[in-house]
């Protein structure tokens, strides 16, 4: 029985201090409002008020590193619930927009990475995260943002302070929401100094970019040109778990369907033994140098944000994650091709994001099937015959190699690196689960790879590779009814995105836009104007009244929303009271809410009985618009008319 170190860094202390990207999707890059003269001489330069995190028991976090499978962590969760409401600090500018800056303070923090929940960007507003001398800036983040969970992260900033911005402009004031629920401090281990140095130094040169040996190659360096589809396939997989951050390395894959659907090859010990979030988990791909030279400034990823989990074994040390977003086609992504013959390739390339630095390539000549029993720690073996053991020719691997693909000379993925032996840049030797084995693995979809990998049912040994179709165009339409289906007329549609367009609903209550780029998100904004007293009557008041008293609910959660006149996000006499007066002309508008109000046809409540603890936000998104949809219809209800009884004419 062999012992030998894992590959994997988990729980690293992630600090990829550039600007222009964060652990979330791409930013549309910018400058906070902030940081501009103007506002500094209109507004004045008052330092921040800041919120101070909860502290961390570093002495309870040493502990539980004690007890964890991997290698130790660097950056912990501290709970916290910053809100717009709540927290932070809201100026209003002379046009009517809004800016919102929020100040955290985590004493003794290297670095800081802020999560979201419940997060609306509504059109035109920006979210920055930045340091306190402003040298470190991620985001703009805007509507393209937004994901159909809520979840969203920013991170890390260098040392113990951090700055959230989020600008709102007048024409979406009070749509958007935000609330940081979570805060990664990232810490120090006294026994994981780099190199005998300071504690805040040592940091700084573990992990992240420019930090691998120098043994290393670049992928392209002229060596690597021959693996230039491959290198499109190779991602840096950025884990975030419950109990904080890590990196490993990660294929793209093609199935027989070859219909683009995103699965990516990692190892099963990048997550085990830990709670993976796995819709926060971040994809990156070219990250990596332009050429064979090391660059003096750090390259920005093509990211995807989020993943379900498909398949895994221990045994096999194989994890099979699909994207949940759709990988845009200017990513140029490559989909890898596989063999799962018995015998062992006899040389090949790795690709690899050693200490989550930019994208290296290795080489091997000799490989063998191991026929021992491997142990990777005390309670974790896997069974003989399992793995290849590859004796490198050039390079090595390091923490965050793990899941990295095992390619032959036909460019096929033949398995995913677990750990094995190195001494640094010395004679190196790695173990990789074996695809053929992964195929079957434990006998059931969620344990082995076929199901996903031929869905076609071909069984199949080979299957090559696949470059990233491209998606195109397509339309987007549907109908705007009321509850009982009646058309609604004159309602306006606007789709932003890829596309800015407008559609107005005519007597049918059709809409339609044609030319939308796929596989972009795209966003779409109902608003019609009205006078404020059409469908009002005292017959609506008497049925709001039946409510309040418990005699007679509201048969819908949507008649309960067109009733909260005042967006309260409740129901009391004060609606009963804004009614009337716009019924008696003595307001023309309704203080809370719009003319009208419109819902996705589709959508469900989590409470219909208190549909209020689902706001809904003035744009809704399509985040994975890959082909045409023809029903994205919404229901569209007058404020203050229960029974349906406006006039829906344009």
């Amino acid at each position: 029985m062999i012992r030998f170190r894992l590959s994997t860094l988990f729980l690293v202390l992630v600090l990829a201090f550039s600007g222009g990207y964060l652990f979330g999707q791409p930013s549309s890059g910018g400058t906070p409002l902030s940081f501009s003269n103007a506002f500094r001489q209109a507004y004045g330069d008052r330092p921040l008020v800041a919120e101070k995190a909860p502290r961390l028991n570093l002495k309870r976090i040493l502990k539980e590193d004690e007890e964890f499978i991997g290698a130790p962590r660097f950056a912990a969760p501290l709970n916290v619930d910053y809100n717009l409401e709540n927290s932070g600090q809201w100026t209003e500018l002379e046009d009517g927009s809004l800016l919102w800056r929020l100040k955290i303070r985590s004493e003794g923090a290297l670095g800081l990475a802020a999560f979201y929940k419940g997060l609306y960007l509504p059109p035109g507003s920006k979210l920055f995260m930045y340091s306190e001398d402003g040298k470190q800036v991620l985001g703009a983040y805007t509507f393209r943002n937004n994901r159909p969970s809520g979840q969203f992260m920013t991170g890390f900033i260098k040392g113990e302070a951090a700055i959230i911005e989020y600008y709102e402009p007048e024409a979406v004031r009070g749509q958007g929401r935000l609330q940081v629920f979570r805060i990664d401090h990232a810490y120090h281990r006294e026994n994981f100094r780099a190199f005998g140095q300071p504690v805040e130094e040592a940091s700084l040169l573990g992990f992240g970019f420019g930090t691998s040996l120098a043994c290393h190659r670049n992928a392209n360096c002229p060596e690597g040109n021959p693996w230039d589809e491959q290198k499109r396939s190779a991602c840096r997989v950025v884990m975030v778990l419950a109990e904080g951050t890590g990196y490993c390395s990660g294929t793209l894959v093609n199935n027989t369907s070859e219909d683009g659907k995103p699965y990516i090859l990692s190892a099963y010990h990048c997550q085990e033994g830990y709670t993976p979030l796995y819709d926060l988990w971040r994809f990156d791909f070219s990250y990596q140098s332009a050429d064979c030279a090391n660059p003096s400034t750090e390259p920005v990823p093509n990211s995807i944000l989020g993943c379900e989990r498909r398949a895994g074994r221990q045994e096999n040390d194989f994890l099979l994650l699909e994207s949940t977003a759709v990988i845009p086609s200017f990513y140029n992504v490559f989909f890898s091709g596989w063999n799962r013959v018995v015998s062992p390739p006899q040389s090949g390339a790795l690709l690899h994001h050693p200490s989550g630095d930019i994208k290296k390539i290795a080489f091997y000549t000799q490989s063998s099937i191991y026929n021992g029993v491997l142990a990777w720690s005390p309670t974790v073996t896997t069974p003989a015959n399992h793995h290849f053991r590859v004796e490198y020719s050039e390079g090595t691997f390091e923490p965050g190699s793990s899941g990295c693909g095992l390619f032959d000379a036909d460019g096929r993925l033949r398995g995913q690196l677990h750990g094995g032996l190195n001494d640094d840049c010395g004679q190196t030797s790695g173990f990789f689960g074996r695809l053929r084995l992964s195929w079957e693995g434990g006998g059931t979809p969620d344990t082995r790879l076929k199901d996903w990998l031929d869905p076609l049912g071909l069984n199949v040994d080979t299957l090559d590779g696949m470059v990233q179709p491209l998606l195109g165009s397509g339309s987007i339409s549907g109908i705007v009814a009321n509850e009982v289906g009646v058309p609604i007329a004159g309602v306006e549609v606007t789709l932003s995105g890829p596309l800015d367009a407008t559609a107005v609903t005519g007597p049918d209550g059709m809409y339609q836009f044609n030319e939308v780029p796929l596989g972009e998100p795209v966003g779409l904004a109902l608003q019609k104007t009205d006078n404020f007293q059409n469908g009002l009557s005292t017959l609506d008041l008497v049925f709001i009244a039946k409510h309040i008293l418990g005699v007679d609910d509201l048969d819908t959660p949507i008649k309960m929303m067109a009733a909260d006149v005042n967006g309260s996000n409740s129901l009391t006499t004060l609606d009963q009271i804004g009614i009337r007066k716009v019924i008696l002309g003595i307001d023309v508008a309704f203080s809370g809410r719009p003319a009208w109000q419109f819902f996705p046809a589709d959508f469900s409540f989590s409470n219909p009985a208190n549909p209020f603890l689902n706001p809904m936000p003035g744009v809704f998104m399509i985040n994975n618009f890959i082909a045409d949809i023809t029903d994205k219809d919404f229901i569209g209800v007058k404020s203050g008319d229960i029974d349906d009884s406006a006039n829906t004419g344009g």
